[in-house]
Parts: C-alpha cells; structure tokens; sequence
C-alpha cells in the first residue's frame, strides 16, 4: 500500500491533517496498486480516500481538489508498491563502475517503466510482460524511453546478459501499434554494436518512426571502478568521427524520406572528435538533451538569443571571476567567456575539473565531485570574487555533489565564495557580469547523469548507461 513518507508544507496532505506513515488504502474505493494507479486515480476533481492512519484508525475523506492538483506528498517508494530492479548484467552498466563508498541510492539498478513514463528514466523492457505492455498501451504511457542498444536478438541477449533481450523489436512493434511513442537510444560499444551493428539496428528501427520518434547514439561511460568486468574501452577521436560520418549519412537519407534527422549523435562524440555540433534543424525537437543529445547547440543558441540583453558594464569593479566546467566543455565555454573580453574591470578564469574520483575517462560537467573541486582548487583560487558553479554539478533540490560535498563545504575550504547558476548561455554571462538576480531560478533536473538514481530521492545528471 502506498505508505506517505514526507509532507510537503502548505499541501493538500497537510490541509487534510495526514501524516507520515500514514497508508493510503483506496481512492474512490479502487486499491492503489502503484504509481499508476495513484496518478490516474487522483486525476479528478472530487475523490474519495480511504486512509489507515498510524494507530490502525481507518479514514474516510471526501475531497475537492482541483483536477490537476496532488496530494503534496513523498511516498516510501516512488512508484507507490517498490521499484523494478534492472535484471541484466549489461557489459557497459555504469553503475557497476561506481565507487563502493558511495550513497546506496546511487547504486540502484531501475529498470521500470512506470519511472520511464513519469521521470524519463530509459528502461530494457526485459522484464516486461505482454500483459503489462497491454497497459502501457490501454492507459496510454507516452512516451517511452527504451534503450535498445541493438537489434541484433543475438548480439542484444550478449550485451545485456538476459535471455529475455532479444524480443525487442516485438516489443516495439506492439507499442507502435498501440500508439505508444517512443524515444530510443544505444550506447555504443567499440567493437560490439558499432558500425555494420549500427547501421542495423538504424535501419530496423526508423519503419517505426513517428512511433519510434528518435534514435541517441551515446558513447560507452567508463570509470576507473572497472574492476572484474568486461573489457571495454573508450572510442578515439577518429573513431569518434567515423561514428559522426556514418549517422550524418543516415540524417541526410532520413531528411530525404522522413523529414526528421531521426538518429542523433550525443555531444561527447563532437567533443572528442573536436569537430562542430551541427545547427538547430539537425536536432529535429531537442527530445533528448536529458540525454546529452544537442546540449551544446541549446547552450550556443540561448546564448546568441540573449547576449544582446547582457550588460557591457559591471555592477562592482573590479571582477575577478573562476568558471568550473568540466573537461568536455571547456572549449565551449572559453570560447563564450570571450564575448565579455573587452567588459572594462573583468577577469574570467576557466577551470576544467579532472575527474579523479571517476577517472579521466569521465569528462562531463554534471559527474564533477566536490572532493575534486576542492584539490585541484587549493591555493589556485585566492586572487578570485567569486566561483561560478554550473547546478548541473548538484543535486536536485540540494546544494549537495555526488559525493556528499555540499557547496558551502566547497566555500569554506576554498575560502572563496560559489555562485551557483543555471548551466545555461545566460548562466555564464550574467553569472560572471555578476547580475544573478537576471537569471531564472535554478533548474532542475530528472535524469540527466545517465547513471539511475532512484526518483524518490534527487536523481544527479550523468551518463546513461542503462
């Protein structure tokens, strides 16, 4: 049974006087089964719930509400009944590389596709049961994030070690023709699921297409924490670019066919590849940025829409500002700080963070750890205002990293004050012009750090592997 863990103030919850620990038995005399059942059912403007409180008492509580408004409650388990854990042992699973004295919550394997509905998390489907794809179809559950990986049944049931894999293309067939949509993605994997294995799985996967509406190709995430696992490596700028070349290819034939680009190459090849992200229109609707698909071209554009409005002139001179980023997207952001070059009183320095913690393999800014910040820092920053702290790099609704340093921690062995702003154009430009009070509040993010941490507490931003 749903069980409340936590209130929030000034909710619907707290006006009806319930309580942590509390269960939640019926609405509308309907068993809640899970997550799905919950959302549904409260999807109108006057209930009934049926609650057994703390001491065994049983309630009955008639509602207004309105239609669209929740109770204002974290649940024990964010999908009400508990979490489907991920049953393969994929050869590329990024949380199998990370650190042992992490947080527990980082070491959750999910693989539901209640939380792929609600959240975006990207799911296998290998424990999913006709029965329940029957429902994902009758209740509508659209879209879906499925990571396929590959087409190939053989190669499918090899990477993700479940004998179960290699009905994907089914499963797919059954969801597009229950009107399902679908975002899709491979991790790509030197020498399993590249090259002719990519040119498959794209060309078996767009007949689907407006169902299957996009296709990410992301590299393999690999950390230092590799130890008893698979041999994999890393893709090298060359090969970075052949995998650029050979899905560019299929964009030109799918703007021909379909008018879509349909499958997307994921920043970090451009980046290690050093060659250009493409323009807006290859990007069709930017459906996957969650997934560091066209990050980069959102940054570049905001950032030409709104540098116009960004002042030419300081509020308080001098200004000695330092930009943490991470190794990735250094380029990208010296390039940006220029603009300001010629802004009298102001000094920017950038800082890209290498990740010791993860390993030097890991160069996206959101898997960045206070730990590192803070050696790496030591004694370079004293001449500084102010640091500027992209809130990728934290966790959601928290000033927390992903190794539990919190930002104040980060200040006071620093000695130095941190801003902390959105990882966006204007978040640079007017963070280092020092006119925070411009930018828009914080962002928060679901499920960018492609690691799955579970929704019930913040999910970081990092690089999927699941």
């Amino acid at each position: 049974m749903p069980k409340i863990q936590r209130i929030h103030p000034g909710s619907l919850a707290e006006e009806l006087e319930l309580e942590p620990g509390d269960e939640l038995l019926k609405i509308n005399g309907q068993p809640i089964r899970d997550i799905v059942d919950l959302q549904f059912a409260l999807a109108a403007e006057e209930i009934e719930l049926e609650v057994k409180k703390r001491d065994g008492e049983i309630w009955l509580l008639d509602v207004e509400k309105g239609y669209d408004e929740g109770l204002g409650v974290d649940w024990e388990h964010p999908t009400v009944d508990r979490v489907r854990l991920c049953h393969n042992k994929c050869v590329f699973c990024f949380v199998d590389q990370i650190p042992t004295n992490m947080r527990q919550t980082l070491n959750v394997r999910d693989d539901d596709y209640r939380l792929s509905f609600l959240h975006g998390n990207f799911v296998t489907l290998t424990n999913v049961k006709d029965e329940e794809l029957e429902r994902i179809i009758r209740l509508k559950m659209s879209p879906l994030n499925i990571s396929v990986h590959t087409t190939n049944p053989e190669l499918r049931v090899r990477m993700l070690a479940n004998r179960r894999s290699g009905e994907i293309l089914r499963q797919i067939d059954m969801l597009a023709k229950g009107g399902i949509e679908m975002n899709t993605q491979v991790v790509l994997c030197p020498g399993w699921n590249d090259g002719d294995e990519l040119d498959r799985t794209i060309r078996e996967l767009a007949p689907f297409y407006p169902a299957v509406r996009t296709l990410s190709v992301v590299p393999v995430g690999l950390t230092k924490h590799r130890r008893g696992l698979h041999k994999l490596r890393p893709y090298t700028p060359e090969e970075a670019r052949q995998v650029i070349e050979q899905v560019t290819r299929w964009q030109e034939h799918f703007q021909e066919t379909l008018g879509v680009s349909f499958v997307h190459v994921a920043d970090e090849f451009y980046v290690l590849a050093d060659v250009p992200v493409p323009p807006a229109r290859f990007y069709d609707e930017f459906a996957q940025t969650e997934n560091g698909v066209g990050v980069i071209r959102t940054f570049l554009d905001e950032l030409e829409e709104v540098w116009p409005r960004v002042p030419r002139t300081l509020q308080r001179e001098p200004r000695r500002v330092g930009v943490i980023t991470g190794v990735s997207a250094q380029k990208v952001i010296r390039e940006s700080l220029e603009r300001l070059s010629g802004v009298p009183g102001l000094v920017t320095r950038v800082f890209p963070i290498v990740n010791d913690f993860y390993g030097h393999h890991v160069t996206v800014t959101g898997l960045i750890t206070g730990t590192d910040i803070v050696r790496q820092l030591q004694g370079q920053v004293n001449d500084l205002d102010t640091l500027l702290l992209p809130d990728i790099m934290l966790k959601d609704d928290a000033d927390v990293f992903l190794d539990d340093y919190t930002v104040q921690r980060v200040e006071e062995e620093l000695s130095l004050p941190v801003t902390v702003v959105p990882a966006t154009g204007s978040g640079l430009l007017f963070g280092a012009m020092g006119y925070t009070q411009s930018l828009p509040p914080r962002r928060r993010y679901e499920a960018t750090l492609r690691v799955m941490e579970s929704p019930q507490a913040e999910t970081p931003l990092a690089v999927s592997n699941g």
